[in-house]
């Protein structure tokens, strides 16, 4: 049962104007170690087995998806800080900057706390506040009830600072995650399927002795990250969003990532990109539903420069999943795996460039599929179901007395029940577009009979929309599946409606 939807164009919309992205033949590419990194070495693996109990366990603390015991899934973490009446008022007012924030810089500055966990106490550690989108969102929508997410640094005051063994944290929670698991259920679904994505668990939050809200508690993404999935090539470049260095910061190699920007054809990609490995990665958004990493269009991905292998694509931020899409679209689960904005509330968030140089290629759209079915192997229903109902249990009083929350009661528990009904919705749909490719009569079906079967064209509904079909100027459509609504047309006419 799917709750009524909230308008997307608040939520939706401000990414899609805020980070926008852009917007034949053969097979060429490289092959590679493996898919979104090769596994992991030295006594410590990606597929560990199962990844955890199914009443939301972990062995050995965390460590089963080689974790550090801080990222226990078997209790919910629970932090406490302590910061000064000045310091608070500093992060308020940077909160509550919007001028700063809608240029799109990082301004955010680190303020000194307290940090205790259990018995523990730290004292020479700081925060500062995190995101982007979601913190204009909740300063422009929330009021009183705005909820403020923080990276915390043990290393900043100490270069050589941890806390069990690591240097930051993240405690991400945005406002539209009314499951509060996304992050971590897609996090831990990707480690254990060996792709790219940090360890997280859930924490409650009190600052100042007063409860101030449930996070996802996620690795830094950072070196520590990329040694522990890419241990053959630790050193290369990790651009967030292709722009902002997360590695290297100090010189990374821009050279060759304007070599990848400039990538204009399959040929010119595929001598900069592990084309086969990113495949992976795409399948794996579009496994979990993601409404706003590469697949779906939007600035949340990770490039890792893997040197002769070439840059491949990583899942980044991944909180807009599983039933998001149910809540604040109108596509639900059977978003399309190619052609994601056919459906989509106009301003559709449109591919970026080297999605559709790759997947209008049927070679690499095959290729695709048989990475997707590779995943949907790994995509165990039951036990990622059983997943959620620990893991909701476990931190439903956090959840539903959560101050800072937007949804109230009724909408978590729904969002909660159709993030369920999505796992198991999902994974079907996808593997009707699997037998599609593969010509399985009954999936490669051609319902406005224009001569396309529905997993190679944008519009199953509308003879008219096909790959190569004339653009209809001022309908405000992609009317010839190229990812690009109305081009060519005169302004007036693609204004019009």
């Amino acid at each position: 049962m799917c709750l009524g939807m909230r308008s997307s164009h608040g939520i939706e919309a401000i990414a899609i104007a805020l980070f926008g992205l852009g917007g034949c033949g053969g097979q060429g590419g490289r092959e590679s170690a493996g898919a979104g990194g090769p596994p992991l070495d030295g006594g410590v693996s990606t597929v560990p087995g199962d990844g955890g109990t199914a009443d939301g366990g972990a062995a050995d603390g965390g460590g089963a998806l080689g974790c550090a015991d801080l990222f226990d899934e078997g209790a919910l973490q629970q932090f406490s800080i302590d910061i000064s009446d000045d310091q608070w008022a500093a992060l308020e007012a940077e909160f509550n900057d919007l001028a700063d924030l809608k240029t799109g810089l990082d301004f955010a500055t680190y303020h000194p706390i307290t940090l205790h966990h259990g018995s523990e106490t730290v004292t020479d550690v700081e925060i500062k506040l995190h995101g982007q989108s979601s913190w204009l969102e909740t300063v422009e929508d929330d009021g009183a009830k705005a909820k403020m997410q923080f990276d915390v640094s043990f290393d900043q005051i100490d270069p050589t600072g941890t806390f069990h063994g690591l240097h930051k944290l993240t405690l991400d929670m945005p406002r539209s995650d009314w499951t509060f698991l996304h992050d971590r259920l897609a996090q831990h679904w990707l480690r254990q399927a060996g792709i790219f994505a940090p360890c997280s668990t859930s924490v409650r939050l009190d600052i100042n002795g007063a409860y101030y809200g449930l996070y996802t508690l996620e690795q830094d993404v950072g070196g520590a990250l990329v040694q522990q999935f890419f241990p053959q090539n630790p050193d290369g470049d990790l651009w967030k969003g292709g722009v902002q260095a997360e590695t290297n910061e100090a010189a990374p190699n821009d050279a060759r990532l304007a070599q990848f920007k400039a990538a204009s054809d399959l040929a010119s990609l595929a001598a900069i990109v592990d084309i086969p490995s990113s495949l992976t990665s795409w399948a794996a958004e579009a496994m979990i539903n993601d409404a706003d990493g590469y697949y779906n269009g939007s600035h949340n991905f990770y490039l890792y420069d893997q040197g002769a292998a070439g840059y491949v694509f990583l899942p980044q931020d991944t909180d807009s999943s599983f039933e998001w899409l149910m809540l604040f679209s109108e596509v639900g689960f059977t978003d399309h795996p190619v052609y994601f904005w056919s459906a989509r509330a106009y301003p559709q968030p449109l591919p970026g460039d080297k999605w559709m140089l790759v997947l209008a290629d049927a070679g690499w759209r095959m290729r695709y599929a048989d990475a997707m079915a590779a995943l949907l192997g790994k995509w165990d229903v039951a036990a990622i179901q059983g997943w959620l109902d620990a893991w909701s249990q476990q931190i439903s009083d956090a959840a539903t007395t959560d101050p800072h929350a937007w949804a109230d009661v009724a909408e978590i528990q729904t969002a909660t029940a159709d993030a369920r009904e999505v796992v198991a919705n999902r994974a079907a749909y996808l593997q009707t577009f699997v037998d599609c490719e593969h010509g399985v009569a009954a999936a490669a079906t051609d319902a406005d009979g224009d001569g396309w079967r529905w997993c190679d064209e944008c519009d199953d509904a509308r003879p008219e929309a096909h790959p190569g079909a004339p653009e209809i100027c001022g309908n405000l459509l992609d009317d010839n599946c190229d990812g690009r609504i109305d081009e060519g047309c005169p302004p007036a006419a693609a204004t019009a409606m």
